[in-house]
């Protein structure tokens, strides 16, 4: 237990790092951005929102949900959810923690709200079987000198997805217009933009596709003709190599194109 412990603390360090020593007391100013990032978090299936503090590493709000997806009748502890991932993941999972502190100290400040990063890892629910969780974590406060201080973030159960059991990378998706940074090469912690595979239509296409939309009802909520849903739907699988809207779907989360 004392390396576990240990452990733990490290990842501490790590977020005392990316909040860059705030105290992480003051809780005003930010409810608004908190509306505004929900929009921005991809969220299907079976999911728990909570709201996490880095500089006080404390999970400061958590969503009823997350009975549905642990099977806990409780909020649960940032220290919980690190003793309870599965320990091949472990390391992984402070390697992009750790990866995620880099990418964020090298924003400048007024770009820290614009980012959303996502990776998945299997965590133990109160049951003992493990799921593989996608975590996606927008920044809804920061200070002038751009350090991360509260993030909202999603867990959603994609253990449905996962049949070779193999995790998908880190990535770090840019908001309004923003570059986006497809499976960082965490070793290596190069940060280099990917290029694009979908248009900005396209994308907003997919993420309802993800969700289930018929192209009928894409068309009614995009204010364009379903003919033009229809022909947005064909390049988006053209582009990615699929065949079919099942296979489009797991790739685009897996990918984190959504």
């Amino acid at each position: 237990m004392a390396k576990e412990i240990i452990k733990f603390d490290v990842m501490r360090n790590t977020w005392n790092k990316i909040s860059k020593f705030h105290d992480g007391l003051d809780g005003s100013n930010f409810e608004l951005e908190v509306y505004k990032k929900m929009f921005n978090l991809f969220h299907f299936g079976h999911y728990y929102y909570y709201i996490f503090n880095a500089a006080t590493a404390t999970i400061e709000w958590m969503s009823e949900e997350v009975k549905d997806v642990l099977g806990v009748s409780e909020p649960i502890t940032a220290e919980y959810i690190f003793e309870n991932i599965h320990p091949q993941d472990r390391k992984r999972f402070i390697e992009h923690e750790h990866a995620v502190t880099k990418f964020f100290e090298q924003l400048p400040p007024e770009k820290v709200l614009k980012y959303k990063v996502t990776y998945d890892y299997r965590l133990k629910d109160f049951f003992g079987n493990y799921k593989w969780i996608l975590q996606q974590v927008v920044t809804i406060q920061s200070d002038e000198n751009g350090a991360v201080i509260r993030t909202l973030g999603v867990h959603t159960d994609i253990s449905y997805l996962k049949r070779d059991n193999k995790p998908s990378g880190l990535s770090f998706l840019g908001l309004e217009g923003e570059p986006s940074y497809y499976n960082v090469a965490v070793d290596r912690l190069i940060f280099i933009p990917s290029d694009e595979i979908f248009t900005s239509r396209e994308k907003q296409i997919l993420e309802l596709v993800v969700l289930g939309k018929s192209s009928k009802e894409i068309s009614q909520k995009l204010h364009i003709s379903k003919y033009t849903v229809d022909t947005h739907r064909k390049n988006i699988l053209a582009k990615s190599g699929c065949e079919t809207v099942p296979e489009l779907i797991a790739k685009a989360i897996q990918e984190s194109w959504v």
